[in-house]
């Protein structure tokens, strides 16, 4: 059998076609591979196909999981599976059109490119060839960055494991479909709280209001430990770093984390109103792009902090407290 296998991406135009007369083709990140994606965040070997006796098989041996197209849906694939020819796979941002090809002469083997994208600043062959992206085609996303953090949850871990397990399950079913409703985009667990990014500011701040409320809700009807919470807002470029969406990074993303943990100490001069918990902050950058009519419909009022110098941040930041009612009483 002969196979042809067309490679797109969904960040890079144009695609790649491949044709492999083998048995078997195997697609990953490693030297050996017959297609190689120089990416570090995709599998030394991700999938293998095989034919055998008419039938075609893929063997998913990833970390971030291959999925096959069924009809309107993608469905991740569970270790050794027969599939279809022709038959669409995808692998975090890479899509492959697989189908048989009548024998013909082998088309020229693809130019190897070296293993990782560490490789970049070294040599990575030749560009035009390649199916990873240029680093100029590498693009942040202006988002509203939200980090949430439950309060002194090593504390409460530490005096009752079982306690601080259904305080974490609590906050996620809670969480959840409150970020979901806002249109989150991202969404990642940090084990003791989330990291979430919204396309709309407004959007990110009606979560976190509404968030705050429902945790309240449940803190007032429960004999159970409270969920305490730290709670913080920014604007700025997000970067993914995992074809998968699994992880993202960027400076303002830290930002986010260093604004949910500040405290009194971090400002230069007098700080006004820093609650220690129960509170929602968020910078001056992600203040300005909320319509003030908005901040005004939903908020109590916010109270500027101060001006905070955080780890590992050049630049001070301009952090304010935003209040409501719930906020007010804690």
């Amino acid at each position: 059998m002969q196979w042809r296998i067309n490679v797109c991406s969904e960040r890079e135009p144009g695609r790649r076609e491949y044709s492999f007369g083998q048995a078997a083709v195997r697609v990953g990140r490693a030297g050996d591979v017959e297609i190689q994606l120089c990416n570090a965040d995709v599998s030394r070997v991700h999938f293998t196909l095989r034919a055998d006796d008419g039938r075609v098989r893929v063997a998913d041996s990833s970390r971030n999981g291959t999925f096959v197209r069924r009809g309107e849906h993608w469905k991740r694939l569970r270790g050794d599976a027969e599939i279809d020819l022709p038959a669409r796979l995808r692998a975090g941002d890479w899509t492959f059109e697989v189908e048989a090809a009548p024998v013909t002469p082998l088309a020229p083997a693809a130019p190897r490119m070296p293993e990782t994208v560490a490789a970049i600043g070294d040599e990575c062959g030749d560009w035009e060839q390649s199916i990873m992206l240029r680093p100029g085609d590498l693009a942040a996303k202006r988002e509203a960055i939200m980090v949430f953090d439950l309060c002194e949850s090593s504390l409460i871990a530490n005096q009752d494991d079982h306690m601080a397990y259904h305080l974490k399950q609590r906050l996620y079913q809670i969480a959840e479909p409150v970020l979901e409703q806002f249109g989150r985009r991202f969404l990642k667990s940090t084990g003791d709280g989330f990291l979430a990014t919204f396309g709309d500011a407004g959007a990110a701040l009606d979560a976190a209001i509404a968030l705050e409320q429902r945790l309240q809700q449940r803190n007032q009807r429960t004999r159970n430990e409270a969920i305490h919470y730290r709670v913080a807002l920014h604007f700025g470029d997000v970067w993914r770093i995992d074809t998968g969406t699994a992880d993202i990074h960027g400076n303002d993303v830290n930002i986010a984390f260093r604004i949910e943990g500040v405290q009194a100490d971090a400002f230069t001069g007098t700080v006004s109103s820093l609650p220690r918990r129960d509170r929602i902050l968020c910078s001056r950058d992600f203040l300005t792009v909320v319509p003030r009519e908005r901040l005004a419909a939903v908020l109590a009022g916010h109270v500027q902090c101060g001006e905070a110098s955080l780890k590992g941040i050049t630049e001070n930041v301009i952090i304010h407290w935003l209040r409501t009612p719930y906020s007010q009483a804690s």
